[in-house]
């Protein structure tokens, strides 16, 4: 079974037939969303979906309409496995909104314990963010296509966190990750639609990729992968 950790399944054109797609594939999906709001729309659509996992998001780059819902956050988040996108983005982007984005995150980030799925966005602000989820006793999360740089990546792999790969960290200078990284602390995503309008055909080449890599094959890969996915939880406080 493949595992894609990250997708905007409700960012494309035809939400539902891609949530279809993973299903007939046997293939299991967190679905990123970017507002409390998103989540909490697209959950009746989903339930059908055996395969697809909604995760409940705060995207920093949209920290000025988060934080208008950060109390429908909250009540989610106590019922809700999965939590996603959400983090800190300090680049010319998201700079307008620091402060914003750390005032959210501090908010949130007690409700985040207790065995969740955490993807987070971790763009130019990935030292930062580590230290809010030390502070808070947050992990392990699985950083969403970290370009940190090599020394970062093995600091927070010391931490425990994971990271998901996507077809486009594969194909530029992005792939030391694997390099850097133990097999053990890697997952995959797609970030579609943002990425790709085929995440399915992502994922089954990044988990070919990984094969290659590690020199092991299909059936192996999945295993090392689903069991990462399993391990991948917060503590329990």
């Amino acid at each position: 079974m493949f595992f894609d950790t990250h997708c905007h399944i409700d960012l494309f054109d035809d939400p539902i037939k891609i949530a279809q797609s993973y299903e007939n594939a046997n293939a299991s999906c967190v679905m990123a969303t970017m507002m409390p709001s998103h989540y909490q729309m697209a959950l009746p659509y989903l339930q059908p979906f055996k395969a697809i996992m909604p995760a409940l998001g705060m995207h920093p780059l949209r920290a000025h309409e988060c934080k208008k819902e950060i109390k429908m956050f909250i009540d989610h988040a106590r019922s809700s496995d999965y939590i996603g996108e959400i983090g800190l983005d300090f680049s010319a982007e998201g700079k307008k909104t620091k402060q914003e984005q750390i005032t959210i995150l501090k908010t949130i980030l007690p409700y985040l314990r207790n065995g969740k799925f955490v993807t987070v966005h971790s763009r130019n602000a990935h030292e930062e963010l580590a230290c809010l989820l030390d502070d808070y006793h947050v992990g392990p999360v699985c950083f969403h296509y970290f370009i940190g740089g090599t020394q970062a990546a093995i600091e927070l792999t010391a931490k425990g966190h994971y990271f998901s790969v996507n077809g486009n960290m594969l194909r530029n200078k992005h792939r030391y990750l694997i390099d850097a990284v133990h097999r053990d602390n890697i997952l995959v995503e797609s970030d579609g639609p943002f990425l790709t309008k085929q995440p399915l055909t992502m994922i089954g080449h990044i988990y070919d990729e990984l094969g290659n890599i590690w020199h092991t094959d299909k059936h192996v890969t999945e295993e090392i992968i689903s069991l990462n996915f399993g391990r991948c939880r917060t503590i329990f406080s």
